[in-house]
């Protein structure tokens, strides 16, 4: 081979090479993603760590922070001081971060948990990063001490626990420099012959009265007390001198109780006390009359309503009213509303509440109870409070002028009148000096259960309308004799039922036989309230209505469906409202039913039943009246009465005529009998 041939071999070889070279550069094969080894890492102030590219790639290194982690430009992180940077790292373009966070040390043990014997030493090895300034402290060094053994063996060292009494207790370790760096050990320390000792076996006392027990024990503060029955008796530990306490023991009621106190470090070493309560001392309830125990002492009495027996209480001076009214009520079972409790009451209905508030007893923060109704009246419960802590507050409302409790001199007392349980009451609130006017005329509404202002609100004068055709219902209230009227302005198109709630809540109880839009209160116990739902306002709402005892259905259902426009009339059906004719012949009889106070009305043909109607009316009203007929014998309405029987086509029917009766109204009575 020549020369020329072996050059020209040469080249196409390089040339064959190169378009290699250039096709795997035009066409790469799929490259792994880039990454770090860590992408979150928390390291210990002075520790490091090496990040790493993941397909070894050369990178730029960089941290947000230096002052808190360094990093190398062979991707050594270094932590310096406590808080967090970002390390990045840039490879031709494309960045790697990973987020570090310096903590200022790290603490471990080898044991958490030591147990050991009286006089025994154990020995644990504590490892510190971060700072080898730490400290150990032991919670109860009567139970155990805590000593360092050096020197450290890089950052191990050995801590020394000597044992020096029985118990239980914890050793903290913990980093000088970083307090929020600790990690504990729990050390028990075994028996060892714990003392403990009684001046008595048995203690009498009194409701409300101390006693008092001497004990001593080689150990200060390390007892444990139980109580058999802790409602018999309460105990309070003195002040540790020398091994000695003084161990009160009061009275809470009459009865048999055992209290057992035993070492907290050895619970096997044990005492027990039998207590005994007498129910003669004070706030006890009893059938004879006590003993005073000092001349300041009070006797409280009152008759039992439920045995009618006199009963009596022993009080010391400067009583406690909420502890007279808890002993009164456990010993008849009885609670009433509005009534300060010592302890929490039992209700009297199931939907009442248990309200509480806060006061000082002899210099002491208390907890005080009260109940009220579902339904509750806010300032009967102010007054409440007010009387048993004797503080008033401005904008608060009672029903006792606090005239005499003023804050000021210039404060300002005002009064008003309210219906509350059928009854008119005196309001009463205390105002300091420039007080709002407006501020006082919305208290005074909501307590007389007006809407201060705009529609469905309860005026003493005719309201201003707010368009032309609103309208303005009125209605009559009677207080201490007198009659006054009120008003009510509503829009044109008003819902009848919202106006009987503002007049309701006015008045401060609920009609028989009225639409609501809020629930009303019943008057008696066997009252009751029925619901359906209307669609108001494009809205489902729920009416209700407050019903006697023994309602007729069917009124109810003429209710509900007048209150749904649906009611149509019908002859023989009684309507509270005038009734539309269904011929142009037809009657309309009114009577009024004098026990719901409501005016009624009947339907009726031209040529109707006399005897139909009375039985319906007598039905209603419950009362038979003179010169009509009735199905039944009617009851006389005076001794000298007389009851006529009267022949009928379908039988006899029955009129009641008083003793000198007129034949023209018997005959009155009469007519109509088809």
């Amino acid at each position: 081979m020549t020369a020329t041939k072996q050059h020209l071999k040469a080249a196409v070889s390089i040339l064959l090479a190169i378009l290699l070279a250039l096709t795997f550069a035009a066409f790469p094969s799929k490259a792994s993603a880039l990454g770090l080894n860590y992408t979150n890492i928390t390291l210990t102030k002075g520790y490091g760590t090496t990040l790493k590219v993941s397909d070894g790639s050369s990178a730029n290194w960089s941290s947000s922070d230096s002052t808190v982690a360094s990093v190398s430009s062979q991707g050594k992180v270094v932590a310096k001081s406590v808080g967090s940077a970002t390390i990045t790292a840039d490879v031709s373009g494309t960045k790697l971060t990973c987020k570090v966070k310096v903590v200022g040390g790290k603490l471990s043990v080898s044991s958490k948990s030591v147990e050991l014997d009286k006089d025994g030493v154990e020995y644990i090895t504590v490892r510190a990063k971060g700072s080898h300034s730490i400290k150990a402290t032991p919670a109860d060094k009567s139970v155990v001490t805590a000593s360092w053994v050096k020197p450290w063996n890089k950052d191990d060292i050995r801590l020394k626990l000597t044992a020096k009494g029985p118990g239980t207790t914890t050793v903290k370790i913990s980093m000088s420099k970083y307090p929020d760096v600790y990690t504990t050990i729990s050390v028990t320390v075994k028996g060892g012959n714990a003392l403990l000792l009684t001046s008595q076996t048995s203690v009498a006392t009194k409701v409300d009265t101390l006693a008092s027990v001497v004990i001593y024990s080689d150990k200060d503060s390390m007892l444990n007390y139980s109580l058999a029955d802790p409602s018999i008796a309460k105990i309070t530990e003195g002040t540790w001198k020398s091994g000695y306490c003084t161990l009160g023991i009061t009275g809470l009621k009459a009865g048999t109780t055992t209290l057992t106190i035993s070492r907290k470090d050895a619970p096997e070493v044990k005492k027990k006390i039998v207590i005994t309560v007498t129910d003669t001392g004070y706030y006890a309830v009893s059938t004879t009359q006590p003993v005073k125990q000092n001349s300041s002492d009070s006797i409280l009495s009152w008759t039992d309503n439920k045995t009618l027996m006199i009963k009596y209480m022993l009080v010391p001076y400067g009583y406690d009213p909420a502890k007279v009214n808890s002993a009164v009520a456990a010993d008849s079972k009885t609670y009433e509303y509005y009534t300060v409790y010592e302890t929490q009451p039992v209700k009297i209905a199931a939907d009442d509440k248990i309200s509480s508030f806060s006061a000082t007893v002899g210099g002491k923060a208390v907890t005080r109870y009260i109940i009220v109704p579902a339904s509750p009246d806010t300032p009967t419960y102010n007054t409440a409070v007010a009387d048993y802590t004797g503080v008033i507050e401005y904008w608060k409302v009672y029903n006792k002028s606090p005239e005499n409790k003023k804050l000021l001199s210039t404060d300002v007392v005002k009064s008003w009148t309210a219906t509350v349980n059928y009854k008119a009451v005196t309001r009463y609130i205390l105002l300091p000096f420039g007080y709002s006017e407006d501020k006082l005329n919305q208290i005074i509404a909501a307590d007389s259960g007006i809407n201060y202002g705009g529609y469905y609100s309860v005026s003493e004068s005719q309201p201003a309308l707010k368009a032309a055709n609103d309208k303005i219902i009125s209605f009559p209230v009677s207080v201490n004799g007198s009659t006054k009227t009120y008003y009510v302005l509503a829009p044109n198109n008003y819902d009848e039922a919202k106006v009987n709630d503002a007049i309701a809540a006015f008045k401060g109880y609920s009609e028989y036989w009225v639409v609501y839009t809020k629930q009303p209160a019943k008057r008696f116990d066997y009252d009751t309230v029925q619901t359906w739902s209307k669609i108001v306002d494009g809205k489902q709402t729920v009416r209700y209505m407050l019903l006697p005892v023994g309602y007729d259905e069917s009124l109810f259902k003429e209710y509900v469906n007048k209150d749904l426009g649906t009611s149509s009339s019908a002859y023989y059906s009684i309507t509270t409202s005038y009734p539309t004719y269904i011929a142009t012949t037809d009657k309309v009889y009114t009577w009024k039913n004098s026990k719901e106070n409501v005016v009624k009305y009947m339907l009726l043909p031209e040529k109707y039943d006399v005897l139909k109607r009375n039985d319906i009316i007598n039905k209603d009203t419950g009362e038979y009246a003179y010169y009509q007929i009735y199905s039944s014998k009617p009851a006389i309405k005076a001794n000298t009465d007389k009851i006529l029987n009267l022949d009928y086509s379908s039988g006899t029917v029955y009129m009641l005529v008083p003793e000198n009766y007129d034949m023209t109204k018997v005959n009155q009575g009469m007519a109509g009998l088809l």
